[in-house]
């Protein structure tokens, strides 16, 4: 008389096939995202899933590879990745003599040109800034790092870059925060992946791709247009909600009370950043600058007619680079400054025109004033190209620009700009001395 069936002592009950790609793909996560040992993945799967305490290590292993074998997992290797230039470091000494910046980051870019459209050669170049600043905002951003991003194509890059190196591993700093420090323009930067498609470089894009570098990094959008119709409608814009982060008399009365010991800031306010990553850029005629290529766009109507006044005029008078003054209006933070070229070289009507139209503008833009930097321990810019040597020397020409103290602290540039930038240093330094 044949024994009756008995279940095998040991038999582990078997995964449906639902349930099988669901363990794998949360397996492969724990691998290759959290970076986690198999020891760590067993303790963490039989702490949530009880009825999985009889898993063992073979059974993760053999998951894992089922994860790889079945397209849970893919692999994209991208030849066309962004080139990482090296260093040059005597160039870098030179800046920070000549312009007492605390730290300067110089790309040799020479070599590596494209015959490209103006705008997608630009973005390339930023491209490979973006690398070299991602290496050294990897090496001072720390625990609890207040952090505030403008607009522009290095800031994006920048911010990108450091999220890539960081996809599988994050980086071990805990409590960022991570804010924009002007409102939203529309502004957008060409995509690697297709010469016809591009993507947003807005403070609040490059913010939400910096903040996914860190485990638990705080993101704080703005969610705010670039302009607004009147001046009056700033404070309104900064008294409540999100302007507040931006606000310049919250930043003054944050700094106060971070000076006085006797009135520790409450933890759900608002915070002066301790870390700012900027862009300069220079306002041409038929650029790719972020004012030009979105002058039409809704969210810029609140600064007509005067912005399209300014560049009929800056048309007129810097025709477009062919003249002495190759960009006689930069920003810093979506906000306008008249270069020192131009305030050399127009005529005083037409210095006067121009500096009326400044303005206007930047009297209706919801952005952080040149002032509130002051209060930003570290000021790190990340800006190259032809274009933009004039703003960049003006903003580094601080007290000739009229600013009680530095606004940049550290600079991230192309070798071109850096000698541009050198040699701009000697001629004004010389006409100073005379």
């Amino acid at each position: 008389m044949p024994l009756p069936e008995t279940k095998r002592r040991g038999r582990r009950p078997a995964l449906d096939p639902a349930e099988r790609r669901r363990l794998s793909a949360r397996i492969a996560k724990m691998v290759l995202v959290d970076r986690l040992e198999q020891k760590e993945i067993l303790q963490k799967l039989q702490k949530s899933e009880p009825r999985l305490t009889h898993i063992d290590a073979s059974t993760v292993s053999r998951l894992y590879r089922f994860a790889l074998d079945s397209g849970i997992v893919r692999v994209h290797i991208d030849e066309n990745a962004p080139y990482k230039p090296p260093r040059i470091e005597h160039l870098e000494r030179e800046l920070m003599a000549a312009y007492g910046l605390q730290t300067a980051l110089v790309a040799d870019t020479s070599g590596h040109e494209e015959i490209l459209e103006a705008n997608l050669a630009d973005d390339r170049l930023h491209q490979a800034l973006g690398q070299v600043c991602a290496d050294y905002l990897d090496t001072i951003v720390r625990q609890n790092e207040i952090v505030a991003l403008s607009s522009g194509r290095g800031v994006f890059y920048s911010c990108e870059s450091l999220f890539n190196r960081h996809i599988f591993d994050k980086r071990n700093v805990r409590g960022v925060k991570v804010v924009s420090l002007n409102g939203n323009i529309a502004a957008e930067v060409w995509s690697m992946e297709s010469p016809d498609a591009r993507r947003a470089m807005d403070a609040d894009i490059s913010s939400s791709w910096l903040a996914r570098a860190f485990p638990d990094a705080q993101l704080i959008r703005l969610s705010l247009p670039v302009a607004v119709q009147s001046p009056e409608m700033i404070t309104e814009w900064m008294a409540d909600g999100p302007g507040r982060w931006i606000s310049p008399l919250v930043w003054e009365e944050r700094a106060h009370q971070a000076m006085s010991s006797s009135n520790p800031l409450p933890d759900d306010e608002v915070y002066v950043p301790t870390l700012a990553l900027i862009g300069v850029g220079g306002v041409r005629p038929n650029s790719g600058h972020r004012f030009i290529v979105g002058e039409h766009e809704p969210m810029m109507s609140n600064l007509q007619p005067e912005l399209g006044k300014m560049i009929e005029l800056l048309d007129k008078y810097t025709q477009n680079g062919k003249s002495a003054i190759s960009c006689a209006v930069g920003d810093l933070c979506n906000r306008l400054f008249v270069t020192l070229a131009a305030q050399k070289g127009l005529p005083p009507a037409v210095l006067a025109e121009l500096n009326e139209y400044v303005q206007y503008i930047n009297e209706r833009l919801l952005s952080i004033t040149f002032e509130q930097l002051y209060y930003v321990p570290k000021v790190l810019v990340v800006a190259g190209g032809a274009s933009k040597v004039d703003a960049i020397h003006s903003a580094l020409e601080w007290q000739a620009m009229g600013w009680k103290q530095p606004l940049i602290h550290d600079l991230c540039t192309d070798k071109d700009t850096a000698m541009r930038l050198l040699e701009l240093r000697r001629t004004f330094s010389g006409r100073r001395a005379q």
